[in-house]
């Protein structure tokens, strides 16, 4: 079983016993989505292709086809993702941020997720 440690909003979980909570399942999948689309394309020396160009869609002012596209093509290297059924883009907010999202078929079915970025 794969497994990974659990985040929320950046940190690291503590559980009730002072552990490393870990997260799987459905939740991994949606904590993965959210690194993918948090992360800025070029960033990750190791992998420069992680990630979405967000430089591109500023300079685009934010077009919504352009944004569509870079996020598609930023999950589609993630293999738990068998179909992106919709996306749902949110105007920018004051401080440029926008809401996406995430209508998607994975291998436990269908889920629903929202990333702020």
């Amino acid at each position: 079983m794969a497994w990974d440690f659990k985040f929320s909003q950046g940190d690291l979980v503590i559980n009730d016993l002072k552990q490393i909570d870990i997260v799987d399942s459905v939740d991994k999948v949606k904590q993965d989505i959210e690194h993918i689309l948090k992360c800025v394309k070029g960033t990750d020396a190791f992998n420069p292709e992680f990630g979405v160009d967000w430089l591109k869609i500023k300079q685009s002012k934010f077009n919504r086809k352009l944004i569509e596209h870079e996020i598609k093509k930023a999950l589609s290297k993630y293999d738990k993702i068998k179909s992106i059924d919709r996306i749902e883009i949110s105007e920018p907010d004051s401080s440029r941020k926008i809401r996406v999202s995430l209508y998607l078929t994975v291998d436990g079915g269908q889920i629903q997720t929202e990333v702020v970025v």
